[in-house]
C-alpha cells in the first residue's frame, strides 16, 4: 500500500486519473476552508476581547465548515491510504488472504457509500425542491448545507470500488 501523500500509483483509466484529479482539488477546498475557519473563530476571540462584542454568525459558518471539511477531504485520504485504518488483523495475514479480505470490506464501504450517496441526494434534491431552509440565524438554503454530503459520498464510493478491484488485481 501506498501511504504517501504525494506519491501515487498511475491510474489505468482516464476516468480515475480524473477523479484524483477531483480529490486533490476538493481536498485543497477543505484546507482552505480550515484556514478561512480559524480565521473566523480568531475573528470571534479579538471580537470579545477587544470590543465586547459577540458576532453570532461565526458559530454557525464554523458548523458548517466542519461539515465541508469532512466530506470534501476524505475522498483524497482514502485515496492515498490516509484515512482511519484498524489494520491489526490484516497486517497479521498472509498476503492471499489479506487482499480477500480487504477485498470484501472496500466492497461493503462501496455499498454502504453507495447508499449514503442515494439517499443523501434525495434529501438534497427534496430540500432545493421544496425550498427549504435552515432554522438558525444566517438561514441559509438547507440543500447548501447538505449537498456536500452526497458528493463526498459518490467519490468515497468510487474510490472503494477502485480499491476493490485493485485488491483483486494484484
Amino acid at each position: 500500500m501506498d501511504d504517501s501523500l504525494s506519491v501515487s500509483r498511475p491510474s489505468s483509466s482516464a476516468f480515475m486519473r480524473g477523479v484524483s484529479r477531483l480529490n486533490l482539488w476538493l481536498a485543497w477546498l477543505s484546507g482552505l476552508v480550515l484556514v478561512a475557519a480559524t480565521a473566523l473563530v480568531f475573528l470571534e476571540i479579538l471580537s470579545r476581547v477587544l470590543f465586547d462584542h459577540s458576532l453570532v454568525w461565526v458559530i454557525e459558518l464554523s458548523e458548517y465548515s466542519l461539515l465541508y471539511m469532512t466530506f470534501l477531504g476524505a475522498p483524497y485520504l482514502l485515496e492515498k491510504h490516509r484515512h482511519v485504518a484498524i489494520d491489526l488483523i490484516t497486517d497479521a495475514l498472509p498476503e492471499w488472504p489479506r487482499r480477500v479480505l480487504v477485498g470484501v470490506l472496500c466492497a461493503l464501504a462501496a455499498v454502504a457509500c453507495g447508499y449514503c450517496t442515494w439517499v443523501g441526494g434525495l434529501v438534497t434534491l427534496d430540500q432545493f425542491e421544496y425550498g427549504m431552509r435552515e432554522t438558525t440565524l444566517m438561514r441559509p438554503p438547507s440543500y447548501l448545507i447538505t449537498m456536500v454530503f452526497p458528493l463526498g459520498m459518490l467519490l468515497l464510493t468510487i474510490q472503494f470500488v477502485a480499491q476493490t478491484l485493485d485488491s483483486f488485481k494484484r
